[in-house]
């Protein structure tokens, strides 16, 4: 399985009050087209998709053609909610989308969200992880101590069923280490 990873698209930014739309655009045409030479199978979108919680409309527009585009190239499509992002914005439709082949992180309820893909190796599954603040996560976790954004990664794997007698990828916008 090839995947293409990309993070940090910041669609809607200014640079100096200059919109840097036409640019990004142009610059999403370019990883679709870096998705198709490379025979990718999938891409990875880990967060930070809009500059701002609540993006402009032509960059979500930009973003809907970008992933129209990579739909219509036969790839899956994993996107994850960044610190820059509102995870509502982000799921929005998720539930509807997954049908299509576009993986959208949902709300957080205290585990992972995952998906299993099947290729000639077998199963690979896929877990998504928006970004999430320490404090987000003392609910799910109320005898755990949570002070880090290490702390509250670790929380969640150590409560989410990972297999690893299978292949695991897990999508994440954080700083972690270790």
């Amino acid at each position: 399985m090839r995947f293409l990873h990309t993070a940090d698209l910041h669609l809607g930014k200014l640079m100096n009050d200059l919109p840097l739309l036409s640019d990004q655009e142009a610059i999403l045409q370019q990883i679709a087209q870096i998705a198709c030479d490379e025979k990718a199978d999938a891409v990875l979108i880990a967060g930070d998709v809009y500059q701002k919680a609540s993006p402009q409309s032509e960059a979500m527009a930009a973003f809907d053609q970008f992933i129209t585009r990579l739909k219509e190239m036969g790839l899956a499509v994993f996107v994850i909610s960044g610190n820059h992002d509102s995870a509502q914005r982000i799921s929005y439709f998720s539930s509807l989308l997954k049908s299509s082949g576009v993986y959208v992180s949902e709300a957080f309820d205290g585990r992972l969200q995952q998906v299993t893909l099947q290729d000639e190796h077998g199963e690979l599954v896929v877990s998504l992880l928006p970004f999430l603040k320490p404090i987000q996560l003392r609910r799910f976790y109320p005898d755990e101590k949570i002070e880090t954004y290490q702390d509250a990664v670790q929380a969640v794997l150590r409560h989410s069923p990972v297999d690893t007698a299978k292949r695991n990828v897990l999508v994440c916008h954080q700083f972690i280490t270790g």
